[in-house]
Parts: C-alpha cells; structure tokens; sequence
C-alpha cells in the first residue's frame, strides 16, 4: 500500500483560506461536528472578539486535509493557544476520521511544527473530553492536563424528554397555573428573515434583568463587540451551521428565550434569558423543556448544554470534563514553564484543604 504524501502548512484565518484549505469538507465528515468547530464560529470571534490574528495549522494528506488546528501566537510567537475569550467556551481541532490513533498523533506533532523552533508552549484550553484533540495527546508526557470544568448535556435519542418524574410534575403544575393568566406559546425560529427580530427578543429579555444592571453590565446588548459576534453567526457563510432561537410567549409577551446552534444531530443550546418578573413560575425551564420536545420530533441526538450550569442539576445532564491542555517545548523556555506550571499546581493543592 502506498503511503500518502504529507503536506503541512499555515494559513491566516479568512473566507477564502477557509475555503481553499477544505475545511467545510473536513466539518462535514465528523461524525459528531460541533458548533465551536465549524468555520463561522471562528470567522465571527476573529472580527469582533479576539485581539491578535487567527492561523491555522493544516496537515495534508494526499492534498485532502486531515488536521486544522486553530491558533494565536503570543509574545513573539514564542506561545501559542487556540483562540480564547470568555464567550469561546469550547475549542478544538478537526481531525479526519480516517486516521488511526498513530496518524492522528503524528499529523498533530507536524501541525506544531508550523509554529517554528523557537516556541516555548501552547496552551490548547476548553477542550471538551469527547475531542479527537484530547485523545490524541492521552498519556504524552509532552502534555500537562488539568480538568478546568464540566460540560452538560441530554441524549434524546432514548425517546423521552429530560428531566426526573418529579421535575416534569412540578413543571406541568406552573405550566397550568401561568396558562390561567394568558395563551402560552413556544416558537423556534431559524429563517434568516425571522431571525433578526427573535435576536431582538432575545437581547431584551437578557439585558431586563441583573444582567442589564448598573454595575452588572454583562448583557450581549451592552457590548457592541458581543452583539455583533452574535449576530453574524446568525447568518453563516458556510453550510453546516444552523442558528435557532427559540421564543416562549404569554400572550404578546416574550418571556424566555434561546440563542442556540444546530450542527448535524446535535443542537447547542449558548444562551438562556427569561424576564425575571415571571420566575415564580421557571420559564427558563419550561422553554428548555418544550425545546428538548422540540428538539425529539427533529430527530435531534443531543441537546447540549455547552457549560454545566448550577440550574442544570436538577434535570440530571449526562456531564463530560472539559480540559486545559498544555504541550511544553523540550527546550529552555519551555522546560521553565513546565516547572512553574508545577509550582503553581502545587500552591492550588496546598490551598485547596485549607479553604
């Protein structure tokens, strides 16, 4: 069997390299692509939300790519990371399904190459434990890997909503209770021309509450940077991505609201908002409820949570790690980083008990 010619290269992040590189092909055959993998949601975090330049490290085979992987080079290029922001809650790479677990690790070494002989380490952060990424490194000594938090979600694929007994009864007696003071509706819009106006909704209801508070100003409408990262991913460039908001009114009023991305089988759901004069009766869970329904009749797989939100617990979500991983350079500079990162494990163990 004839072994494939390896080619590698770095490409700055743009449509057209996204394009030229095959990157849409390369989404399009994972088995369970991922909204933070595919190609706009880095397009609209590179424009509106991260400050240095995206490139992307390319590793061919046969001229068909079989590994991407994002970055941003720091302080000379001596450190790289995948891009991070505290809206990118997730990160990967993409790695073609075609390659063995042997191939997979050496097109990843090749794609650290590209970053050059003088780097010291990369920092691949939010990488969910279910990542080609993260079984690639598995037990390289070269690694350090430390679990920076959980990620949540639902397997609908067993033909019931979730949720215990229990919450389903307490959610049906406040569904009734607030269905005696008006009609109570779900939408789930995903036409570009209705999307605009559901974002209205949407940024509304998220900036009414503590959000949208003086001193507490985190809400997507407060910043002009966030609101136009959310916007343009409502109006993908590239096949695969398929943004959904979802609406739960009481007569005219909108009183909850998603911003979620589907991808193949599994919808994601970003952001919840729900008016806050109406928690009484929990229509941030009513609505995600009546999506995860929604979501079943679409012969959806997984409804994902992205994060692992306190609120969530009560639904019991299937959880999975989300991990920090850190690859040093065997030179000085990465050999001193080791040894401070070690440091600094040891002070959080040391202080962990005493808190």
């Amino acid at each position: 069997m004839t072994e494939p010619s390896v080619t590698s290269r770095l490409e700055r992040l743009s449509p057209d390299t996204i394009a030229r590189s095959g990157w849409p092909q390369l989404f399009e055959a994972q088995p369970e692509a991922r909204f933070y993998q595919h190609p706009d949601w880095l397009l609209a975090a590179s424009r509106h939300l991260l400050d240095t330049e995206v490139e992307c490290a390319c590793v061919y085979h046969d001229d068909t790519l079989v590994l991407l992987l994002p970055w941003q080079a720091r302080l000379q290029r001596h450190r790289f990371n995948l891009p991070m922001h505290d809206h990118l809650t997730l990160g990967d790479a993409l790695v073609s399904p075609s390659l063995n677990p042997a191939e997979q690790r050496t097109a990843l070494q090749q794609a650290l190459k590209l970053g050059g002989d003088t780097q010291w380490d990369w920092q691949l952060c939010n990488v969910p434990e279910r990542s080609e990424l993260a079984r690639c490194v598995g037990d390289d000594p070269a690694w350090h890997q430390r679990e920076i938090r959980q990620s949540a979600w639902f397997d609908l694929r067993g033909g019931q909503a979730p949720g215990s007994g229990k919450l389903r009864r307490n959610l049906k007696r406040l569904r009734f209770k607030l269905q005696e003071q008006g009609q109570l509706r779900a939408q789930w819009l995903t036409r570009h021309d209705e999307l605009q106006e559901a974002m209205g909704h949407f940024m509304a209801l998220e900036a009414s509450g503590w959000k949208g508070e003086q001193g507490e100003a985190t809400a997507i409408a407060n910043d002009p940077s966030l609101k136009q990262f959310y916007e343009q991913l409502l109006n993908p460039q590239f096949s695969g991505l398929q943004p959904l908001i979802a609406l739960l009114w009481l007569d005219d009023q909108c009183i909850a609201a998603q911003y979620a991305l589907q991808t193949g089988s599994c919808l994601s759901l970003l952001k919840i908002a729900y008016d806050e004069s109406f928690s009484d009766f929990s229509p941030g869970s009513l609505l995600l409820q009546d999506t995860a329904e929604h979501a079943m009749t679409q012969n959806l797989a997984t409804l994902s949570l992205v994060t692992s939100p306190l609120w969530a617990k009560r639904w019991h979500p299937l959880t999975e790690p989300v991990w920090h991983l850190t690859h040093y350079a065997d030179n000085t500079g990465g050999h001193a980083l080791r040894t401070l990162d070690r440091l600094r494990q040891t002070a959080r163990a040391r202080l962990r008990p005493a808190a």
